[in-house]
């Protein structure tokens, strides 16, 4: 039976997946950001720049800066994700350039991480309810530029893409399931416990659209519901990881960032594109084992060549 190592046909369709998938669901993370906390007219500070003045005292002026130079930088880094996604394959990895333009993409994924991730530790810092679901709750949107960054510095090399390639691949894909997991557990306790936020989601939205009017205890019913449900895929992704599992989650992710619009309005749209990554990240899984096990199931019968300067063959153990 043939083997294929990851940097080979059979593996590049997929990881060219995860990576493109990535950039698209970062770079609308950080363009959400950004019109949070620079282009909407709810325009807002961040739990930074709370934690810095309130917290440390620092100098309203100084703070202000730093909140506002970190959400420009982000949505800078977000786009330069894309740019890179465009223009990094048609590049020779090796040349002065394309390993210049590989430093500048990873250094825009690790910024994001550590942007959102102190964002995170900002609010975890200063909220008083739920507090200590707040690194599980934005997981996938600290998570997701990690694992970018993983296959942006994947070796590049022959030699070392069959020694090394798949394991930052795979690991990955394994980091994205935890965060995805890690996410929808957190959002689904706080729906058993109906949330308040949550509950006013589903009756403004009723509201502006359904108009069915369901009742206070209906709501909170089906929130309980709904918080089982989420509880129970995040166990099975990781557990069972069955594409359908991961297809729910980017629907159910993707429905759960809109319902922000649905509830307030088109205003809220800072707020559904920053939430981009609940369905993103599952919808990246997705896409990543359908295109592999596609691609596993019909490999073709290639022949090892004798000319060892590619790295497209198969090995037969």
């Amino acid at each position: 039976m043939k083997r294929c190592e990851l940097g080979f046909p059979q593996h590049r369709s997929a990881r060219n997946w995860l990576d493109g998938c990535l950039r698209i669901v970062i770079a609308v993370q950080c363009f959400g950001l950004a019109g949070r906390y620079l282009f909407s007219p709810n325009e807002r500070e961040s739990d930074v720049f709370e934690w810095l003045q309130f917290d440390f005292h620092w100098p309203e002026p100084l703070v202000q800066s730093i909140d506002n130079a970190g959400a420009w930088l982000t949505l800078a880094a977000g786009l330069l994700l894309c740019v890179a996604g465009i223009v990094r394959p048609r590049m020779d990895p090796e040349s002065m350039l394309g390993r210049s333009l590989r430093w500048l993409d990873g250094t825009a994924a690790l910024w994001i991480a550590v942007w959102v991730f102190t964002m995170a530790v900002a609010h975890r810092m200063r909220a008083t309810l739920y507090a200590d679901l707040t690194f599980a709750e934005d997981a996938v949107r600290y998570v997701a530029p990690l694992a970018l960054l993983l296959l942006i510095n994947r070796p590049t090399r022959r030699l070392e893409i069959e020694r090394g390639g798949f394991q930052a691949e795979r690991a990955a894909v394994i980091l994205l399931m935890l965060a995805a997991a890690a996410t929808f557990a957190a959002h689904g306790y706080k729906a058993i416990e109906c949330y308040g936020p949550f509950m006013d989601l589903v009756l403004l939205s009723d509201m502006r659209w359904t108009q069915f009017y369901p009742s206070e205890s209906t709501v909170q019913r089906s929130l309980v519901a709904i918080g089982v449900v989420d509880l129970l895929v995040a166990i099975l992704l990781v557990v069972a990881r069955w594409p359908a599992v991961a297809f729910y989650m980017a629907v159910w992710g993707g429905v759960a960032a809109a319902s922000r619009m649905t509830a307030f309005g088109f205003s809220a749209w800072p707020e559904t594109l920053l939430r981009a990554a609940n369905g993103g990240v599952p919808l990246a899984i997705l896409g990543y084992w359908i295109v592999s096990r596609r691609q596993r199931s019909v490999q073709p019968e290639t022949t090892a060549s004798p000319d060892t300067s590619t790295p497209h063959q198969c090995e037969t153990p």
